[in-house]
Formats: C-alpha cells, sequence, structure tokens
C-alpha cells in the first residue's frame, strides 16, 4: 500500500492458518503483477507489488518440468515439566532439524516426555525396562499406497537426553539435533542393524547435520 498505509492481520493466539494475496491487474496478458515479500521484523513484512509490461508467456510445453519439494506437517507434544520442560526444543527448532533431513512428504508427531512416560513406551514397545532417548513410530501397513505421504512419531525423552549431552560433553542443542535427524531419517526406512547400513545411515546424518553448522556427531565416539 503507498501513502503509509498498512494491513494489520490479527491472527489467534493459537493454531496455524495460511494468508493467500492475490494481485489483479486486468485482462491483458502483457501486465503482470509480481509480489515481493521481506521480512523486516519477527512480526512485520514489507508487501511490495510491481507491474511488469509487455511480459512474455511460455507456452506449458515451453515450461520445465520440476517436482515439488517434499512439505513437512508438524506437531510437537510436550508432556513435560520443571527442568524437562525448559531442556526441551522450540517448535521452530524441531521443525528446522527435520525439515533438513527430509527426503519425502511426510507428517511427523514430535513427543518429548518424561522419564516416566519414557521408561513405559520403552518397556511396552521394546521389552527394556528403562528410559531411552528416541523411539521412532512408523505407520504404515500393506494397503497404504506407495505414493502416500509418510506418517509417523518421534519420542524423545528429554531427561535421558541432557544427561546423556553431559556426559559426552556436547551442548544440548547439538545432541537434539542430532537425535531428532537420526529418528527422522529412520521413519523414511534408513536402518543400522547391519554394518553397511549403519554407516550409509551415519554419513547422512552427518551431511544433514553439518549443513545445519553442527558438528560430527560420532566424532570421538
Amino acid at each position: 500500500f503507498g501513502n503509509n498505509r498498512r494491513l494489520l492481520l490479527t491472527l489467534p493466539e493459537e493454531g496455524w492458518g495460511d494468508l493467500e494475496i492475490e494481485a489483479e491487474m486486468g485482462e491483458s496478458d502483457a501486465i503482470v503483477p509480481i509480489i515481493n515479500i521481506q521480512p523486516t521484523a519477527c512480526n512485520v513484512i514489507n508487501l511490495r507489488v510491481e507491474v511488469r509490461h509487455d511480459f512474455i508467456s511460455l507456452d506449458d510445453n515451453d515450461t520445465p518440468v520440476t517436482a515439488a519439494p517434499p512439505t513437512l506437517t508438524l506437531t510437537v507434544q510436550k508432556a513435560l515439566e520443571g527442568a524437562d520442560r525448559v531442556n526441551a526444543p522450540k517448535k521452530h527448532q524441531i521443525r528446522k532439524w527435520l525439515q533438513a533431513a527430509l527426503e519425502r512428504t511426510a507428517e511427523v508427531t514430535v513427543r518429548l516426555v518424561g522419564e516416566a512416560e519414557g521408561r513405559e513406551l520403552n518397556k511396552t514397545y521394546r521389552g527394556k525396562d528403562a528410559p531411552t532417548n528416541v523411539l521412532t513410530f512408523t505407520y504404515k501397513d500393506a494397503d497404504t499406497p506407495e505414493d502416500a505421504p509418510l506418517a509417523g512419531d518421534l519420542v524423545l525423552c528429554i531427561p535421558v537426553v541432557a544427561c546423556e549431552a553431559e556426559e559426552q560433553k556436547k551442548s544440548l542443542d547439538a545432541h537434539l539435533a542430532h537425535l531428532i535427524v537420526h529418528g527422522m531419517l529412520h521413519l523414511q526406512g534408513f536402518d543400522h542393524q547391519k554394518k553397511a547400513e549403519a554407516e550409509i545411515m551415519e554419513n547422512r546424518e552427518r551431511e544433514v547435520l553439518r549443513s545445519l553448522g553442527y558438528a560430527d556427531p560420532y566424532q570421538g565416539a
């Protein structure tokens, strides 16, 4: 908007929503509006609409075909209290770590739990009466189409992760990022039961974590 006019959007305190902005410039194909959006602060964006004249459109046959990037639908659940809640990562961090390891469209729920729930889940699903750092659950059966979005859960036991980070002399942030990436790769079919599989998975973890600015998680292990 010109003349210092502003568009103010009042959003709900909880939940997510999509905002669609469309510029209409008449019926002529030679006049094309270009919308530029630039963030200027955590809650402010600059919106600029430019009009391009004599725009040359391409036929559908001339348009290069590119594969759509995978998308992530994320839900985060926190069942934590006290220090465990303080140590929990923020949703935007979790999304960033998952997105870096994302190779196919997925719907993922990340549940952050304390020691009691971590122990209960590990005993129920793995037969081990002790909490573990991360559990991965993939929801797929014989009737699931191959092209269906991947669906699964990651459960992180925050007190275990915090203890491991201290013992391994790593930052909690780096260790959380590693386990989120590790779990996301599991959801996508990576495994480490066999030596050859483990090498492939660990190398992929190194690549993803390096892209996020973290050191090799297996260095010195």
